[in-house]
């Protein structure tokens, strides 16, 4: 589990804040929070629990923000529970987590929205009073309207809370405020946040990352009893070998392995220095029937973000690939040393890749013919 110090009576609260937080005192339900990146969004959420936990509220926390995560490791989404008791030393754990395994909503959107409803889920079975829900940067244009809208329209919020500069935030509110239901309330964004550029916040991720995987311990998993996905290329690890085996046969072409996913097949081979031309991907597009063959090799999936789950899908712990047999069905997994491998059931492969001391690396975009 990863630890986030939830509440600093140190931080300074803007004039118009409090307020809105004696208001919203009286609510039960969920709050959304609002707002662009470095906003305040996680300072108010973090004051507003101190101020509810004392008057004796169950608290539950939803940090949905991928890439800037406080409640779990980035590529995450974590759901904490606080009261008296768990907020005495001002620190409290993660008691769920979903893993997403990107570091922005836009790379993702439908599952991100389905994970967070997901915890939603979780969060009302444990009977708390108010649900805070810290959301993304990501509130400008046709994406961002995209995603709060749905957001909103997906969790039916008692209130939103929209820290704005400017009228940033009116294109998702304007469909939400003649609605009796739902309170909203704008506020000043936090007035001391240092603004962070996008290298800041990658840093500190690789940081986060960094942390997370101190003392690593190298395991070994079968995977030919549980489910293992991809979401890079939808790929599920499940398919019946014997396509491959045919196509090889037909095409003279030694295949680990191949799923048809839509209109397109994806096809894993051994060794890229045996890459067949391009007619013989044409006579294989045809013969499937499909519009794209993507090609990828086993280390494309070296470095990549992976998490390990429960039978429920809930995050148990990240690890990073190592290698991958496909044909034997057996990972090699980088995670940390505290991680208890007991209660696998499925592994979710992400598309963020990342070395064992947390630095960032770039795609690697696979071959498509």
């Amino acid at each position: 589990m990863v630890n986030s110090n939830i509440c600093n009576d140190e931080l300074f609260m803007p004039g118009d804040w409090l307020p809105v937080i004696q208001k919203i005192q009286k609510h039960e339900g969920t709050v959304i929070v609002l707002g662009k990146t470095d906003s305040g969004k996680t300072s108010f959420i973090k004051l507003l629990t101190c101020f509810l936990v004392r008057r004796n509220r169950k608290i539950g926390i939803i940090d949905s923000d991928i890439g800037q995560s406080t409640l779990g490791p980035p590529a995450t989404i974590g759901l904490s529970i606080a009261d008296k008791n768990r907020l005495k030393d001002g620190i409290i754990p993660v008691d769920y987590i979903y893993f997403i395994g990107a570091i922005s909503p836009e790379q993702c959107i439908d599952r991100f929205l389905d994970r967070i409803y997901r915890l939603y889920t979780i969060a009302e079975k444990e009977k708390i009073d108010v649900l805070l829900i810290d959301t993304t940067g990501l509130v400008m244009g046709r994406v961002g309207q995209y995603l709060k809208g749905n957001l909103i329209r997906k969790i039916h919020p008692s209130a939103l809370v929209a820290l704005q500069f400017d009228r940033e935030l009116e294109p998702i509110l304007s469909e939400f405020v003649s609605q009796s239901l739902i309170h909203t309330y704008r506020i000043t964004p936090y007035p001391n946040i240092v603004e962070r550029n996008w290298r800041d916040r990658k840093s500190r991720r690789e940081k986060q990352f960094n942390l997370y995987f101190k003392g690593l311990q190298v395991k070994e998993i079968d995977f030919s009893t549980m489910v293992m996905k991809d979401f890079n290329f939808g790929l599920s690890f499940c398919s019946d070998n014997n396509i491959a085996e045919s196509i090889g046969q037909i095409f003279k072409l030694e295949i680990i392995f191949l799923e048809v996913i839509g209109s397109r097949a994806i096809l894993i081979l051994p060794d890229p220095q045996n890459i067949p031309d391009k007619a013989t991907f044409i006579k294989i597009k045809r013969y499937l029937q499909v519009e794209q063959v993507v090609l990828i090799f086993p280390h494309w999936f070296q470095n990549i973000l992976a998490s390990l789950n429960n039978a429920e899908g809930l995050s148990i712990g990240l690890g990073i690939v190592k290698r991958i047999d496909v044909a034997e069905k057996r990972n090699t997994f980088l995670v940390p040393a505290s991680l208890s491998l007991g209660n696998i059931a499925q592994i979710e492969l992400g598309k963020v890749r990342i070395k064992p001391d947390g630095t960032e690396l770039p795609y690697r975009e696979p071959l498509k013919y």
